[in-house]
Parts: C-alpha cells; structure tokens; sequence
C-alpha cells in the first residue's frame, strides 16, 4: 500500500481511485468541503461506502411478489373453508391499507416529478395494487360478475393503476398499467366464448403493434405537454417492445415474411437514428435486438445448404449487434 499525495491520508487499497482520493483531500483543505463532508466521501473513495440500493430494490419486488403470490396460494387452498365473503374482505382491507399508507405518506400531486418519502413507498403502492387485482380476479372467479366480459377486469385494473402511477409519481405502477391494458387487448382477441382459445393470429398482431404506436405517441405527446414528462421512456419502451413483437411476430409466423422483415428493418433502423440522436440507450438495443432476430429468419431460411456457414453468419451478426449497441452507448455518454 503507499500513501495519499503530501497529505498522506489515507492508503490506497485495490479499487480505489486515487485521482479521485486526492482530489476530495485537496477540496477539504481549500475549504470547499467540510470536515464531515471530507470524511463521507474519503469513504466513498477508498470503496468503503458503497451503494446497496439496486439490491435493496430488488428484494423489495421480489418480496412484493412473494407475497402476493402466497396470498393467491393461500386463497385457492382455503376459500371453501373460510368462505369468499371473508377473503374478499380481508384482501380489499389490505390492499385499501396499503393504499391509504402511501396516501399518508405522498407529497402533494404535481405534474412534474416528486421525490420518494420513503424506500418502501413504491413497493408498498405496488402490493396494494396487486391485492386489488387480486380481490377482483378472486371476486370474478367466485361471483361470474362480468360472465363472459370478464376479461374486462383487466381494463379495470389497467385504469386503476394508471390513476394510482400519476396520483403518486409511480413509474412502476405505469409499467403495470400499461401491461394490464396490453393484456386486456391481448386476451380479448383470443377469447373464444368464456375460455380462451386459439384467437386470430393476424388480429393479435395487430392489436400489438397499435398498442405499441398508441404507447409511444402518448409517451411523446405527455412530455411535450410537460404532464409527467419523465414517464415518456417507460410509455416508449412498452410500445417498442409491443411494435417489435409483432412485426417479429410477422416475420416468424407467415409465409409473406420478407415483407414483414423489410418493415421490421425500417422501423429498426428509424428507431435507431432517433434513439441516437436522442441519447437513449434501451430504445436503441431494442431496436438493433429486433434487427438482428428479424435478419436471423432470413439467414435460416429455407432447407438444405450448409447449416455451420449459417451458424457462423449468425454469430458474426450477433457480435455485431452487441458492438453497435456497445460503441453507440459509449458514444451517448460521452459529453
């Protein structure tokens, strides 16, 4: 280990950057940083502070998660015996107390962005939503209240959460309302009388790639109109991952597929220029993704000739995507 600097502060273990070490030593003896201020981020430098909030995060949703899915599994083997009457009541009493937490706790509505009030606040806001989706379909399967429209729920759940994502700042909740509205479309076109069913292929491609152009023209337009702009990338991204999926869905499942891999290539390439332009990494690794599985049907088309000349074109396109995505994130980093 050597010393910091003339200082000689601190050591230097691996992974610390002493750049950075001496350059926190020299602004606290210049008096741009106080002593306390010094000495958080002396431990910033030296590795030994160091973020857990990703992981925070991630335990918190598969918490979430967890427990909505043991409340499903404790319902399905316990409703004849407690009876659906007391179930329905004991899951809206907590969702409705999940949500009256987060109301207690939310700063005021805004248009713009509001900070978070509390680490758990949005996985707290996330299992309310799912216990209400769950006191509906649990509702539904016992009491048939929509019969045959019961996929209509899924639209009641997609507006729910909607109102829920913009009352409380919620990108997470916006992410499950546009899911839920995606689902509703999805499961209305293949549902053949109260069942599902095989459905009409064509229309469900269609139906994705409206949704998905719906998805991203709204995202657009709120931003420009400063209502929540910084939902515009979670509106984006859903309608991309919609738009791609169903023109792959035209590339792989019809006989007219390189009609639907020359649409597929245009619409890549065009989100790929805005996306650059832009400096938006997720869009434009969507948008190289699709292009590359679309360009995959053309390389394995057909039978016969030699299948490890097509194997190595792929991987060749592939090392190829995972550059451009690579360079072109590098690119947009830079200042």
């Amino acid at each position: 280990m050597t010393r910091a600097g003339a200082t000689g502060k601190w050591p230097y273990a691996s992974g610390v950057n002493p750049d950075v070490a001496a350059a926190v030593d020299r602004l606290e003896q210049e008096g741009v940083l106080t002593p306390a201020q010094e000495r958080l981020f002396s431990r910033v430098a030296r590795r030994e502070l160091v973020s857990a909030q990703l992981e925070v995060r991630a335990a918190l949703y598969v918490g979430v998660l967890l427990l909505t899915g043991g409340i499903a599994l404790f319902v399905k083997e316990n409703h004849e015996r407690i009876g659906p009457a007391a179930i329905g009541l004991a899951i809206g009493a907590t969702a409705a107390g999940c949500l009256a937490w987060a109301w207690r706790n939310s700063p005021p509505f805004a248009w713009g962005g509001t900070p978070a009030t509390h680490a758990g606040f949005d996985y707290v806001l996330l299992l309310g939503a799912l216990l209400v989706a769950t006191d509906l379909a649990f509702l539904e399967t016992q009491l048939g209240l929509l019969g045959e429209n019961w996929p209509w729920h899924l639209l009641v759940v997609a507006a729910l959460t909607l109102l829920l994502a913009y009352r409380f700042d919620s990108k997470m909740l916006l992410s499950l309302a546009l899911a839920s509205f995606a689902a509703w479309r999805g499961v209305s076109v293949n549902l053949s009388r109260v069942t599902l069913g095989a459905g009409d292929p064509a229309r469900l491609r269609a139906e994705a790639l409206a949704c998905g152009v719906l998805f991203v023209v709204v995202g657009v337009a709120l931003r420009r109109a400063g209502r929540k702009p910084h939902f515009e990338d979670v509106y984006v991204n859903a309608g991309l991952l919609l738009g791609f999926g169903g023109l792959l869905s035209g590339v792989f499942t019809t006989l007219n597929w390189p009609t639907w891999t020359l649409l597929l290539l245009l619409g890549a390439g065009g989100t790929a220029f805005v996306s650059f332009r832009a400096k938006r990494t997720l869009p434009f690794a969507q948008a190289v993704l699709a292009a590359y599985l679309g360009l995959l049907r053309a390389v394995f088309s057909g039978g016969g000739g030699d299948v490890a000349a097509r194997m190595l074109l792929a991987a060749v396109l592939g090392c190829a995507a995972l550059a451009m995505v690579f360079l072109a994130h590098r690119r947009m980093r830079t200042p």
